[in-house]
């Protein structure tokens, strides 16, 4: 029997209900992918977590004799873990602490691994301020996470390849290993990406008839930038522009936000939407109804919600964190402003509604790079990684 790709994931499997395991939805259509083009077994070594739910908006609860892959449900750290990886014909697995000992385990076994990143130091750093940690707190994760930077950099180094997606850790760690790719993660695939984005059918100019349509999808934290939002809205209320502006999603801001929509007497421009199911709801709302979406988020977090909102022909303006920015180096279809600065945020959005034509030219050009990064092109390049180095390794064992 051939070896098998062995996936080891930073996210945790539920095991709260009986022969089932608590997994997302995207997670499961990616390891279904993974079976579809890999020539060989699949496995899944993932961490349990005995939580009933977690932060993810699409967890979904499956029967893991269902499942068209294996699963090895144990720690990272332990010696189960480590003999899967040994029998392995490839690895890939991402930066976590536990994990810092897999390049050399595969390396010792023969087994190439590959390292999949998207939180540079530097965003890392940044999700750990977002909470507003007491001093001594932030002291001790920022300590803790600058030294698991040295063993990602090692891991790095030592690591067959590594899949970076999005620019900050493409930028930070593509020198230090000679078999690096760049991806752009989403689930918009080339079917769901319309020819010509919906703005340009709206014939009515942005005004008291016609308010700017903006959205916000994702979870409401602060890591996200949820807590900005309103602030947006109050500022485009004070510029006196037309608009109104839909959040969807949930997460533990939701209750401070609809009472602050309720102070500030925002009620008729802001709403709360919930969480929409995604190809069938969220997608066809963004795509048909709304002209410019609002990131406000506080970190460079590469968040599918950058490639799936272009897919959609919708531009993006947001803050400047290293994702956004790194984006907008590859792709002309949003505006960024300096982090925090929801004032200026709000001041960019209302130069955008009264230029159109840019307006337009913006949701185009990042149509166009949503086509060439549709999530089958960038799967597609991830797995031809994978079987390049696989086969590389092979062929090195097999040399006397």
């Amino acid at each position: 029997m051939k070896r098998p790709l062995v996936v080891a994931p930073s996210l945790t499997a539920g095991i709260g209900r009986p022969d089932q395991l608590r997994l997302t939805g995207k997670f499961v259509s990616g390891m279904q992918a993974h079976v579809d083009h890999w020539e060989g077994p699949v496995t899944l070594l993932i961490e349990p977590d005995e939580h009933e739910h977690s932060v993810n908006l699409d967890d979904v609860w499956v029967r893991v004799d269902a499942l068209p892959f294996q699963v090895v449900l144990t720690r990272f750290d332990s010696e189960q873990a480590k003999q899967t990886m040994r029998e392995a014909a490839i690895v890939m697995g991402g930066p976590d602490h536990r994990m810092n000992h897999a390049a050399a385990t595969c390396a010792q076994a023969g087994v190439p691994f590959v390292l999949v990143t998207e939180y540079s130091l530097k965003t890392r750093l940044q999700i750990v301020d977002a909470d507003h940690p007491v001093f001594w707190r932030r002291w001790r994760r920022h300590h803790w996470t600058a030294g698991q930077e040295k063993a990602i950099v090692a891991t790095v180094r030592q690591a067959a390849g590594l899949q970076c997606n999005g620019t900050p850790t493409y930028e930070a760690y593509r020198e230090l290993n000679a078999n690096t790719l760049l991806y752009f993660d989403s689930r918009v695939s080339r079917q769901m990406i319309p020819a010509e984005p919906g703005l340009a059918d709206r014939a009515l100019p942005f005004g008291p008839q016609r308010p700017i349509r903006l959205a916000f999808s994702g979870r409401l934290t602060a890591m996200k930038g949820a807590d900005h939002l309103v602030k947006v809205a109050q500022a485009l209320w004070e510029l006196g522009v037309p608009f109104r502006m839909d959040i969807y999603g949930d997460g533990p801001l939701a209750p401070a936000m609809a009472q602050d929509i309720q102070q500030h007497g925002l009620g008729n421009e802001v709403v709360l939407g919930g969480v929409l199911d995604f190809e069938s709801a969220l997608m066809p709302r963004i795509r048909d109804e709304i002209d410019l979406f609002v990131c406000c988020h506080r970190q460079g977090d590469p968040s599918c919600t950058y490639l799936e909102t272009l897919g959609c022909g919708v531009p993006i303006v947001g803050y400047d964190n290293e994702a956004f920015a790194g984006l907008l180096r590859h792709c002309d279809g949003g505006r960024s402003v300096p982090m925090d600065d929801w004032k200026a945020l709000a001041a960019e959005i209302a130069r955008l509604a009264g230029d159109r034509a840019q307006l337009l030219t913006l949701a185009r050009a990042g149509l166009a790079f949503a086509r060439r990064h549709a999530c089958e092109a960038e799967f597609l390049a991830r797995m031809n990684h994978l079987k390049s180095l696989h086969e590389r390794y092979a062929r090195a064992l097999s040399k006397p």
